[in-house]
């Protein structure tokens, strides 16, 4: 049963790489106001899923040791974005019509999906409404990011279909991690006690230094007001996702 709810996860997360195709239909300035919000919520998810539900997770799984792993998954992303100078954001972004960021934009991509579906199986492995709840996380934040990366490789050089096509090559890496975590729990017990602070990890510097900045680029008044219920709703949405799949 844990398979089958981890892989249908990661499949579903795979395939918001095709989310690309609505923006061949929407106007940039229609878009922009729906990224800047997708972007508060994905924060309030994520925020709400590390310290709601990863942490006293980790807590519990690995007392001694669960600081440092959330540590090293901060650190990991921090130089996963240095290695192949890949950074995620949706305005100002300084992009070059030149292949080559393309192609390093589909590499990090492909690490990052590697790593989404790690953590999916990790969480499924330590229970079925934490791992529903993961996947909500990244479903949030992954919205935003393939449709950024969608116009990235745009303006790489890329047609739409290639992009399309690429973009979802890419997130099939998500697949490949889920099932290699599968894999590994069978030879290795309890992995998910050192992936489960990983994952919290991973989730805080991504609100931290991708998402959030964004925000704060952002001074109009009833904009950030927005922008700040929305944050608010994405974290009270993790607590009330784990009750309701924890009492099913």
């Amino acid at each position: 049963m844990i398979v089958w709810y981890a892989l249908l996860s990661v499949v579903f997360v795979s395939l918001l790489s095709l989310l690309g195709a609505v923006l061949i239909s929407i106007q940039r300035k229609t878009l922009e106001q729906i990224i800047t919000y997708t972007l508060a919520f994905s924060s309030g998810v994520l925020l709400g899923s590390t310290f709601f539900e990863l942490l006293p997770e980790g807590v519990e799984l690995f007392p001694e040791g669960v600081f440092v792993w959330t540590l090293v998954g901060f650190v990991s992303f921090f130089c996963l974005e240095k290695i192949i100078q890949w950074h995620h954001h949706v305005e100002g972004r300084h992009l070059h019509e030149e292949k080559p960021l393309a192609y390093l934009t589909l590499i990090g991509d492909g690490i990052h999906n590697l790593a989404d579906g790690a953590v999916i199986a990790a969480s499924y492995l330590v229970s079925i409404p934490l791992g529903i709840t993961t996947t909500i996380a990244i479903i949030a934040h992954e919205v935003p990011h393939e449709l950024s990366d969608f116009l990235i490789l745009i303006h790489g050089g890329l047609s739409n279909k290639r992009a399309l096509l690429f973009n979802f090559l890419s997130a099939t890496t998500a697949v490949i991690g889920t099932v290699l975590v599968l894999v590994l729990s069978a030879q290795f017990a309890d992995i998910e006690r050192f992936l489960v602070p990983f994952a919290a990890g991973n989730f805080l510097y991504i609100a931290a230094s991708d998402l959030i900045p964004e925000l704060l680029t952002k001074r109009h008044g009833k904009t950030s007001v927005i922008q700040v219920a929305t944050l608010l709703f994405g974290i009270s949405i993790t607590p009330f996702v784990s009750r309701l799949f924890g009492a099913a």
